[in-house]
């Protein structure tokens, strides 16, 4: 019996070890938002030198902090390294997904990306494209102190996407960054200058290549395309977005931030890039980041109505996209139809979160986080309401979606003007034609007043 009784104790001890999710041990002293000196420990393995910052914007001002790591070796030399089944590199992300109350909404959306949307035109070229991030769920300490849940991520750089590099004094693949809500279209010329000595351009910034580092850049391509979308009418751009723009991929980002209701994500939050802009005919693609504000819950954890419109800035992405939209509603309906039979379904998303939540459940993870975290910076935790909460957005959002894109929609889908602040612009659809309330008015997509 006593044998019987030690086995019993190591299949519990093996069992309770592969239920675990993966321990990362950071140290740092006096983090800020540079890079300072630290060392990373995966599990049992190695403990490696590493640069270390907080990273976010918004997300700084919450005691639970996101981090920025660069591996390094012994020498203090680039480390690369594949890391839980991803890709080899020496930078990585730990997200610490502090205001989602599920603490997996990034990575669920970012998932789905994956798996629905069509493939980049430049996978035609370098079919190791990846047009979006993988992630694993991770624990973390830091300075031997518990620290919680976090997302262990791959980045959107050059190497995801495989762009070219550049070569001397030229620029080759480029890779745009949109950090802000400033508006990208005017029909003041001056708005069109750029320095290509400067990483930012509005509310755009250079990632690759990095001018900083003295690399060439060029803002040219980019520039010369939302001059073009301002200037151009609407049968110029309907006619002509697919040869500047990689149509299939704009088309699926549109339908996916418009389920998610990822608000954030329609001017801001996201990556345009170009393989090669050395090359006739290249095109921009875009790829999603920072997904939090989605499924239901806003960037400041506020909960969000499932049966209203993605909310629309005036900004040249929202305006290319509404304008692609207008033209292309037919294709816009037909895809959604497709995606309807194939990836979206409600016991589909549904699984994405239920895996996870099993997966913080058996692992002990959840109760951790939550003993570590609930109520700090007035944010709840409890994973059984806001499992339930989730279905049931996604249940009322395809409710909504299957109208609007269903063979009779509903000829109004949503007016809505808030309160408190009653010049702030929405999207609404009128007799299957997309128009801005703005003030209690109606303007069309250029801006004219609808009588």
């Amino acid at each position: 019996m006593r044998v019987l009784s030690v086995i019993w104790l190591c299949l519990c001890s093996v069992l309770l070890t592969r239920a675990q999710l993966p321990v990362i041990r950071l140290t740092g002293e006096n983090l800020s938002t540079t890079f300072s000196s630290g060392t990373f420990q995966l599990d049992d393995g190695k403990v490696l030198p590493i640069e270390i910052r907080y990273r976010g914007s918004t997300s700084l001002s919450y005691d639970k902090k996101s981090f920025a790591i660069k591996l390094q070796d012994e020498k203090g030399e680039k480390l690369d390294s594949a890391l839980l089944g991803m890709r080899s590199d020496n930078s990585w992300i730990l997200d610490a997904m502090t205001i989602d109350k599920a603490r997996m909404r990034n990575r669920v959306s970012t998932d789905l990306w994956n798996d629905f949307s069509r493939k980049s035109y430049v996978s035609e070229l370098n079919p190791e494209t990846q047009n979006g991030t993988h992630g694993k769920f991770v624990e973390v300490y830091l300075n031997n102190e518990y620290w919680g849940l976090y997302c262990f991520t791959e980045k959107i750089d050059r190497k995801q996407l495989k762009l070219k590099k550049f070569k001397g004094k030229t620029p080759k693949g480029m890779l745009y960054k949109s950090n802000g809500w400033s508006s990208l279209h005017s029909e003041d010329e001056t708005y069109y200058e750029y320095n290509n000595n400067s990483a930012t351009w509005h509310s755009l910034e250079v990632s690759y290549p990095d001018v900083e580092e003295g690399e060439p850049i060029d803002w040219k391509p980019l520039v010369d395309d939302v001059y073009w979308m301002t200037f151009s009418d609407s049968i110029e751009v309907n006619s002509h977005f697919k040869d500047k723009f990689d149509l299939p991929v704009w088309e699926d980002y549109f339908l996916f931030v418009e389920f998610l209701m990822a608000d954030d994500n329609i001017c801001k939050n996201m990556y345009i890039y170009c393989y090669d802009i050395t090359e006739a005919n290249q095109k921009m693609s875009i790829a999603p980041w920072d997904l939090d504000h989605s499924w239901g819950r806003s960037w400041t954890s506020d909960t969000l109505c499932a049966e209203v419109e993605t909310e629309t800035w005036f900004n040249w992405v929202s305006y290319l996209m509404q304008y692609v939209y207008t033209g292309l509603d037919k294709t816009y309906k037909e895809r959604y139809q497709e995606l309807r039979q194939t990836y979206f379904t409600p016991e589909r998303f549904k699984k994405y979160f239920s895996d996870y939540f099993t997966l913080f459940r058996s692992t002990g993870a959840w109760e951790r986080e939550k003993a570590r975290w609930s109520g700090v910076n007035g944010i709840e935790l409890d994973i059984d309401a806001e499992e339930q909460y989730i279905y049931n957005w996604i249940d009322r959002r395809f409710a909504f979606m299957d109208k609007k894109y269903g063979d009779n929609p509903a000829g109004i889908h949503d007016i809505m003007v808030k309160k408190d602040n009653p010049s702030r612009s929405y999207k609404c659809v009128i007799n299957n034609r997309i128009v801005i309330v703005r003030n209690g008015k109606m303007y069309n997509l250029q801006g004219q007043e609808i009588k």
